[in-house]
């Protein structure tokens, strides 16, 4: 992982009022949605995410659209032992265009994704166009 190392708490998070994915406001903490499977269950996608950076200064999901596949994710859970993933790819993908389903799902091969904000930053919105999307499976 080129030395990289991104450690952060992650808390539980719900839906906001608008509809999406709520991100803990404190930058240095990253939001696991707690409606879907936690990471290390046996089906489904696990969504963590976080804010990209601030005004003043880079968070440490902003070090996500570097990873390469092969990285090593390690999950610590509460009252059971750490998960560990391995990334198999990281992918920009539109906020206009943000696919909601591919992302929270419930079912299938267990999977860990990765969110943060991405690609161009956006004046009139004040909001970056793209999420980062990383996608992990378990290693």
């Amino acid at each position: 992982m080129d030395g990289t190392t991104i450690d952060m708490p992650i808390v539980e998070v719900g839906v906001s009022p608008d509809g999406q994915m709520e991100i803990p406001e404190p930058f240095e903490e990253a939001g696991w949605y707690r409606f879907g499977p936690a990471p290390g269950a046996a089906a489904g996608t696990a969504v963590i995410a976080a804010h990209v950076d601030t005004t003043s200064d880079s968070a440490p999901f902003s070090q996500l659209k570097s990873l390469t596949p092969g990285t090593v994710v390690t999950v610590q859970r509460e009252g059971a032992g750490p998960v560990t993933f391995r990334v198999t790819g990281v992918e920009l993908m539109a906020k206009d265009a943000f696919d909601g389903a591919s992302l929270f799902q419930r079912d299938g091969p267990p999977q860990l994704k990765l969110v943060t904000c991405g690609g161009r930053w956006l004046d009139e919105q004040q909001d970056y166009g793209d999420n980062v999307i990383v996608t992990a499976v378990p290693a």
